[in-house]
């Protein structure tokens, strides 16, 4: 079967997702590269948005912050209180000083704060955070951020693709794990319901049970809408359509010697 039609089955049809129970490993992984791709747009889009945004408030205002040293995943300066800016309802913020906590950024409706050991950028009440120990290896000053801003603009080009293709990739790899650890929970299903099902199988149809919780929030994000209690949410819907699925596995047939 075509795999756009797999995925066109998988948004509504439990019955059809449990014949592909009987496929090889190889198309439904090929399958989950396909269902991230298409949920990493909207989550690659609002990146590169986020991540552009941010260096535009940085190279406007870099030069009246003070010195600054990024160095082992800590950002650190000799201010001796934050510096906030406003300009149109947007604050800029740069605190190393511990002053600003993580939480404070609440009572910004749309903030790109530099704070000790991360960036967090709120935008219309979507809020990402990144760690600077992401680049412990690395170590900047602010002297070489402005030389390399000086830069940066004639690769962005580049740059926005690569950030896209690593966020694509890093989503892939925890959709892997998702659908493992969903395998192991239908471990319990199928006793519940006692269905034969091989754990091979059970992985088969947790990649595909995985669809709609997937997509609906890739849209959310692309929407910036944030769901409430979104962890629980989407494992209460990927088991229950995993439930679903199994259930439509029919029951082993009985022996003749256990019908007597």
């Amino acid at each position: 079967m075509n795999i756009f039609k797999q995925l066109f089955y998988s948004l509504y049809s439990p019955k059809m997702m449990a014949r592909f129970r009987f496929q090889k490993l190889g198309k439904p992984i090929l399958y989950v590269f396909l269902l991230m791709a298409i949920a990493s747009v909207p989550v690659g889009i609002l990146t590169t948005v986020t991540f552009t945004n941010a260096y535009g408030e940085l190279k406007s205002h870099i030069k009246d912050v003070p010195d600054f040293e990024l160095v082992e995943g800590e950002l650190s300066s000799d201010q001796d209180e934050p510096f906030i800016k406003k300009d149109n309802g947007d604050t800029f913020l740069f605190d190393t000083t511990g002053e600003t906590k993580p939480d404070d950024i609440e009572r910004y409706q749309s903030v790109t704060a530099f704070l000790g050991d991360r960036m967090i950028i709120k935008d219309s009440g979507t809020v990402q955070e990144f760690s600077y120990n992401n680049f412990s290896t690395m170590s900047f000053t602010k002297q070489e951020v402005i030389e390399l801003s000086e830069n940066l603009d004639d690769l962005l080009p580049i740059f926005i693709p690569l950030v896209i293709f690593v966020v694509y990739l890093l989503q892939t790899g925890l959709k892997f794990i998702g659908v493992t650890v969903l395998a192991t929970i239908g471990l319990l299903l199928k006793n519940i319901t006692q269905r034969k099902v091989s754990y091979k199988q059970l992985w088969v149809l947790s990649a595909y049970a995985v669809t709609i919780p997937t997509l609906f929030f890739a849209i959310m994000s692309l929407l910036r809408t944030q769901v409430p209690f979104g962890f629980l949410l989407y494992w209460l819907v990927a088991t229950m359509l995993l439930f679903m699925v199994i259930k439509e596995i029919p029951l082993p047939k009985k022996r003749p010697e256990e019908t007597k």
